[in-house]
Order: structure tokens, then C-alpha cells, then sequence
């Protein structure tokens, strides 16, 4: 069976490919953030992405992950901020207002992506790998939204 023919294997590459474009945003961002609990926040989520992207990968590879934190069985509150909020494709004279945005929105689609994807896994480790990241991503939209609503909120 080819990549195509496999929509699994094809929904796990495209899983990869935003976990490395949420790497490279949270990056960007953390460079152009001033030092302090932002760029920290950022660095930290970037860094989270690639263990979320190490995992996808070896779900590809034909690895199976049995022990998954407990984080997955924790309730996270959604804040909702970014839901409302219109986003602009990213630019080099975006400021981190926009940054917070876009990467809200992207945490809420692949939050989706990954429920979506735990409802049809194949096999119950799969399904737990899925679950766990989605709840991950989740995490990471409240982390952002809480950033949003202390830095741009608050600053209103």
C-alpha cells in the first residue's frame, strides 16, 4: 500500500508538518519576544512541539508509546480568546499581538485534528498517543490565550 493509498499514514505526515511549522513559529516568536516569561513560554512550547513531532514520527515508523503521561486524563479549561479573534497571515512587521493569534488558532486546529484522529485510530495505544496529543495541544492554546489575556488584555 503507497503513502496515498493510506490515510492514516497520510494524516500522520500532515501531523508532522504543523508540528514543525508550530516549532519554527513558537521560535520566531521567541526570538523577537523581550527576554522574560514570554520568550520563555515560547521557547518552552517550541520544545514541546518537537517531542510531539518525535512521537508522530515513530507512530509512522511503527512504534507504539504504551506508558503516556497522565497529563492526557486532566481536564484543561478552554479559554476561547483566540476563537473569536480574526488572524492575518504572519509578516515580517507582524507584532507579537498577531503572533499570539495565529498560534491560538493553529493550537485549536490541531487540538481538533488530534481528537479527530483519536476517534478513528486503529488500535488503543494509537488512540491514547492521539488523545494524549490532543490534550497537549490544548494545554499549549491555554498557555497562548493566558499569554494573550496578561500581555494584550491587560495592557488595554
Amino acid at each position: 500500500m503507497s503513502a496515498s493509498e493510506n490515510p492514516i499514514e497520510d494524516i500522520l505526515k500532515t501531523a508532522i508538518r504543523r508540528e514543525i511549522d508550530a516549532y519554527t513559529l513558537y521560535s520566531n516568536a521567541a526570538k523577537n519576544a523581550q527576554a522574560g516569561p514570554a520568550a520563555e513560554i515560547l521557547r518552552d512550547l517550541a520544545a514541546q512541539e518537537v517531542g510531539h513531532r518525535n512521537k508522530l514520527e515513530g507512530l509512522l515508523n511503527g512504534k507504539v508509546f504504551k506508558a503516556l503521561s497522565k497529563g492526557q486524563q486532566r481536564q484543561i479549561v478552554d479559554l476561547k480568546i483566540t476563537d473569536y479573534l480574526i488572524d492575518v497571515p504572519l509578516t515580517s512587521d507582524s507584532d507579537f499581538q498577531d503572533v499570539l493569534i495565529v498560534a491560538g488558532k493553529r493550537e485549536k486546529a490541531s487540538h481538533e485534528l488530534y481528537e479527530a484522529l483519536a476517534r478513528i485510530a486503529p488500535s488503543d495505544e494509537t488512540r491514547q498517543l492521539f488523545t494524549y496529543l490532543a490534550n497537549e495541544e490544548l494545554t499549549h492554546k491555554r498557555r497562548v490565550e493566558s499569554l494573550y489575556d496578561e500581555l494584550v488584555y491587560r495592557e488595554n
